[in-house]
């Protein structure tokens, strides 16, 4: 008789299935918070769009009413669209982000519209054409947008499919106020689905105790359930370090977490009851994602084709300044843990590994430098040229190859090595997340400078922090490092 043995899932196995079906849920709520951040914009644009439209027919027919020929018809009506698109330029940069304050709303949407309206009547005074009409369209899309923006939010927060579904953290023994004050403001756009905490209070009534979604640790469990991918966390007492624990124990799938002050005195950029800080998930937008890209193929093809002069030039005076090849390509850890080449203009002797082992044995010093930053000032193993090449970081430009192929990014991590992982500790999880870069933070905060740790910690805050603008932003600061070389060697 043949018996077939029973095979269980080992440890490992077990982990992998469980860290896959995690990512899985993880993946599907993060899904459907971007289908609620989608729809709950894109109603609120169309309503602006709505209502510039009505304050543009309305200038157009008070300005005909007051006299106004209809031959100026055409540049007002050129006018008040170069204002629309002015207007709506300046409402994406902040104007339609869930929970918005709306005292801040009303003042950005105010100078946005001034603003717009100032620039277009100049322009059209300068070419000759009416101006008198951008004159009434100031107070009426004053009035009108901010007055159709607020129905159309009381309107759309009754509405069950409208918002971005959110659950209630920290609250304690005052959840009751603070839960009621939380789905008092779902016209902001953040909806309060439920809470979580290790109790309910027994003074708790019946409605709010029916939106308890059970302790942090089914977190989850509930998100999946509900489709929630934003926290509202109130400190409740705790420090920065256990907010940090916290996220990253119980809120790391999710997409946004709100942290709310313990005092609501402060100053509020959330909501009318209670201020918060924001913490965004950038790396989740795809359309921030796809400007990212986008420069990282045209800045690095650019670069290849105008420069190749220089790589040319470059490349034989490696190779004839020392025997070997002209490019050197090490094995780095990627985005998701995948390795790749970073490729580099050779700048060491061709028996390097050696070379170093011999000197790090012969002096404790050396050693020393080696383990605590992985480089060393006065490196033996560099060559004639490669100290230039370092110098100006010229050695570096091959890897605008890896940029192109999609391997690196202009802006990101300092890739790193197998064996530089253990020291990334908890911080390796964000270095995970984002293609490493030939330039980053940490490169322009000092560099070689720096201590280890500070590298790591620069490397999370910009993973954690990341946006279009501060890659920008480390680009342009990289120009003004390399020239001066700071933090070089």
């Amino acid at each position: 008789m043949n018996h077939t043995a029973l095979q269980f899932p080992t440890r490992s196995q077990a982990s992998v299935n469980t860290r896959t079906r995690r990512r899985a849920q993880t993946v599907e709520i993060r899904r459907q918070y971007a289908a609620q951040v989608f729809i709950t914009v894109l109603t609120v644009v169309a309503v602006d769009v709505l209502s510039i439209t009505l304050a543009a027919v309305a200038t157009l027919i008070g300005y005909a009413v007051f006299g106004g020929s209809l031959a100026d018809c055409p540049a007002a009506i050129a006018c008040v669209a170069f204002a629309s698109a002015v207007i709506l330029l300046f409402q994406c940069v902040g104007l339609y982000k869930p929970g918005i304050h709306p005292v801040y709303e009303i003042r950005q949407l105010l100078f946005s519209i001034t603003g717009a309206s100032l620039l277009a009547g100049t322009h059209q005074y300068v070419a000759g054409n009416a101006w008198q009409p951008m004159l009434a369209f100031m107070p009426i899309a004053a009035v009108l947008v901010p007055v159709t923006r607020f129905l159309a939010r009381s309107f759309l927060a009754r509405q069950s499919w409208w918002g971005v579904r959110c659950f209630v953290f920290g609250a304690n023994r005052r959840i009751e106020s603070l839960y009621k004050q939380h789905t008092q403001n779902v016209a902001s756009g953040l909806k309060p689905t439920g809470f979580l905490q290790e109790s309910v209070p027994s003074s708790c009534s019946q409605e709010v105790s029916h939106s308890f979604e059970g302790r942090p640790q089914y977190t989850l469990q509930a998100a999946k359930r509900h489709g929630v991918a934003c926290a509202l966390l109130h400190r409740a007492g705790r420090n920065d370090h256990d907010i940090h624990h916290f996220i990253e124990k119980h809120l790391r799938e999710f997409a946004r977490v709100i942290v709310l002050p313990d005092d609501p005195r402060l100053p509020s950029l959330w909501s009318l009851r209670g201020a918060g800080q924001s913490i965004e998930d950038n790396l989740l937008k795809s359309s921030a994602q796809l400007v990212k890209r986008s420069l990282d193929v045209t800045i690095s093809l650019a670069t290849l084709v105008l420069g190749s002069p220089v790589f040319a030039a470059l490349a034989l005076w490696v190779k004839f300044t020392s025997p070997g090849p002209v490019f050197y390509g090490h094995t780095r850890v990627g985005k998701n843990g995948r390795r790749f080449k970073a490729w580099k203009f050779r700048s060491m002797v061709t028996n390097a590994d050696q070379v170093l082992q011999a000197h790090l044995d012969e002096s404790p010093e050396l050693r020393a430098e080696w383990e605590a930053t992985f480089k060393l000032q006065n490196d033996p193993r560099i060559t004639s040229a490669g100290r230039f090449l370092r110098k100006t970081s010229l050695d570096e430009l091959p890897q605008l190859w890896n940029v192109l192929v999609g391997d690196m990014s202009l802006v990101g991590p300092r890739p790193i090595v197998e064996d530089e992982i253990e020291r990334y500790k908890d911080s390796y999880r964000s270095y995970l997340r984002v293609l490493p870069g030939i330039t980053g933070f940490w490169q322009v905060s000092g560099r070689n400078l720096t201590t280890y740790e500070r590298r790591v910690e620069l490397d999370e805050f910009y993973v954690r922090n990341w946006s279009v603008w501060f890659d920008v932003y480390i680009l342009c600061r990289t120009v003004k490092t390399v020239l001066l070389r700071e933090g070089a060697f």
